[in-house]
């Protein structure tokens, strides 16, 4: 009986070698889970299998089959526990699929089998910072934030307001406020399950388990199923340097019809809305390409588009440290109050808040629009979000740069839009942009063809090789500036492809192609498999936009070479990491929660959030 399992397995292990062999990874996986299961000799294929689980799986996840990738991982996890690789893999397929707190338990555990294991210990850094988005740290750090609400808190419990929620707790901070200073009922909710659990630790930690924590959002919560009454006091910090970013609007209305008490209180009162036009070359730089400097050495014809940034509403922007002019005087825009239902129920309307005109105040460049609040905690205390060292940073509305003139009038349009933000002007005497097509793009292919240097480089390496036969070409950049030189310089080129599933990037990339002479000569494509013949030169863009390696880029590797002549041009030919030793003000706040800033339950409270991301 023994004798037939083993030939069973060995031909098992045969099939799986030979599937491998000819990129069958499906059938290789399946064959080297059988062998894997049932042998003892398991321990010879480890490192082949898992070779083969990681091929698998990034084909799965090209299919969009997350269950089976969670289903292969399992089962081989179970032959091979303690395989930190598998473990790593597993965990950044979790990651992809939005489920850090999964993926932090594999990665702890692969770590826990080698500490030494470097992608594992990149990665456990990257799912802590999904779970708790970095922000946290710079608003637990801002001291004046936290000292302003400390007193609204106090100042209103002491009134009589001393039954609570704190909605959207996040660390649990203004919930410890309120205990503080007396209140008799106090409940928290989170919706997120990563600081639900950090919330949790820190009310253990300061002996306030007394707070009841709700693991949901303020809309789910209901009287008496979550909580016993209405409350008399409702404190809130969701907001966003749009300020109602977090759908402030519909939760105040939310709360104010079923959960707040009819003479209750909502911290803070209101807030007052503040615009003015800008210009600024570092925004100019980050949200819109500044194609004339790439004009100069590219052989590429970008006379009649523009790219602006793809977000959607706005951007923002830490400018403190940042040189720029106000074009106009700020203009208040609207006062919101958060206390008054009718008034918040109208505002919650989609549409125009406000439509103002306001002067240029010298000749100079519009890059764009920018909003700040001032945050009204109650009668007397005010935060305003345009101080350098407040938590909040400045919404950015950018535009195409504009020329303007002294006394140019512009009509600034504020409006709300699925409970967001959206400012925007129109300028009397404004150049005509009409023989412009507009692109919005993600900020990765704008810092890409921003970096002069990098591109120029590109170039030049593409005019280089132009008495060489390039009939067939792979660019992976974020821009295909590289391919698109090798066609425009080379008389024997043919095609380029170039993969992406963007489809504004697609048309910009056409359009391109087509205003430099090279119309049918670019390919997009979504797989790699779409490409029918071997290639002439690869180019492989394999860092993110962070400066990181990325994750696939072995894959990619592996993909290129599969795919290249074998006098074809890979480039670049060799990347040198390199990293240095800086001083910054800044970083601290954005990693770690410093004990003077958080008051009376400082130690606990950065002792939790500390230990725990």
């Amino acid at each position: 009986m023994q004798a037939e399992v083993n030939s069973i397995l060995e031909k098992s292990l045969e099939k799986a070698k030979e599937y491998d062999r000819i990129g069958n990874v499906g059938k290789a996986f399946a064959y080297y889970i059988l062998f894997a299961e049932l042998s003892a000799r398991r321990s010879e294929i480890e490192e082949t299998f898992t070779d083969v689980l990681c091929e698998w799986g990034m084909q799965l996840a090209e299919n969009n089959k997350f269950s089976d990738i969670v289903r292969c991982y399992k089962f081989s996890l179970n032959i091979y526990p303690n395989n930190p690789r598998m473990l790593n893999n597993f965990s950044a397929h979790l990651l992809r699929n939005n489920e850090p707190i999964r993926a932090i338990e594999y990665l702890k555990r692969a770590l826990k089998v080698d500490v030494n294991f470097l992608p594992a210990e990149r990665n456990l850094q990257n799912a802590y910072s999904m779970a708790v988005d970095r922000w946290h740290f710079t608003m637990l750090n801002d001291k004046q934030r936290n000292n302003a609400f400390e007193q609204a808190i106090r100042k209103r419990i002491s009134q009589g307001y001393d039954t609570v929620l704190d909605v959207g707790t996040g660390t649990g901070l203004l919930s410890l406020y309120a205990k503080s200073a007396g209140a008799t009922k106090i409940y928290a909710c989170e919706c997120s399950e990563a600081m639900t659990l950090i919330a949790k630790e820190v009310f253990e930690s300061n002996n306030a388990t007394d707070i009841k924590l709700i693991p949901k959002l303020s809309f789910d919560l209901k009287v008496p199923e979550d909580i016993p009454e209405r409350v008399k006091l409702i404190v809130t910090e969701t907001f966003d340097a749009g300020l109602f970013g977090e759908l402030v609007i519909p939760s105040m209305i939310n709360v104010h019809m079923n959960i707040l008490d009819l003479n209750g209180m909502i911290i803070p009162m209101g807030a007052t809305v503040y615009a003015a036009a800008i210009e600024c070359e570092y925004i100019r730089f980050r949200s819109s390409v500044i194609f004339d400097k790439i004009k100069d050495h590219c052989l590429l014809n970008f006379n009649k588009v523009f790219v602006l940034s793809d977000d959607e509403y706005y951007d923002t922007e830490n400018l403190e440290k940042v040189q720029i002019n106000y074009v106009t005087e700020p203009q208040m825009l609207f006062n919101v109050n958060f206390n008054n239902l009718i008034e918040l129920c109208e505002f919650c309307k989609d549409g125009i808040k406000q439509m103002l005109q306001t002067k240029c105040k010298y000749n100079g460049i519009i890059d764009g629009l920018i909003t700040w609040f001032k945050l009204h905690l109650d009668e007397e205390i005010t935060l305003d979000s345009s101080d350098g060292k407040s938590c909040w940073q400045f919404a950015v509305f950018s535009t195409i740069p504009t020329a303007c003139h002294e006394d140019d009038i512009l009509t600034i349009k504020a409006e709300t839009f699925k409970g967001k933000l959206k400012c925007s002007y129109d300028m009397s005497d404004a150049r005509s942009n009409e023989n412009y097509t507009v692109y919005h793009l993600p900020k990765e292919i704008i810092a890409f063809l921003n970096d002069f240097d990098y591109v120029r480089l590109l170039t030049e390496v593409g005019k280089f090789q132009e008495n060489r036969k390039m009939k067939y070409i792979l660019d992976t950049s974020p821009f295909p500036i590289y391919g698109l030189t090798l066609l425009k310089k080379c008389n024997d080129s043919g095609i380029l492809y170039y993969k992406t599933d963007n489809p504004i990037l697609c048309a910009l990339i056409e359009q391109i192609a087509r205003d430099s002479g090279l119309h049918g000569k670019v390919h997009t494509i979504s797989t790699y498999k779409e490409i029918p013949c071997s290639l002439d030169s690869v180019f492989i863009h394999n860092f993110d936009i962070k400066g990181e390696l990325k994750d696939d880029h072995d894959s990619c590797y592996k993909i290129s070479r599969n795919l290249l002549k074998t006098n074809g041009v890979l480039l670049p030919e060799k990347i040198f990491l390199m990293g240095q030793l800086v001083y910054s003000e800044d970083l601290p706040n954005m990693v770690y929660v410093q004990d003077e800033n958080v008051q009376r339950s400082s130690y606990l409270l950065n002792t939790v959030c500390n230990h725990t991301v």
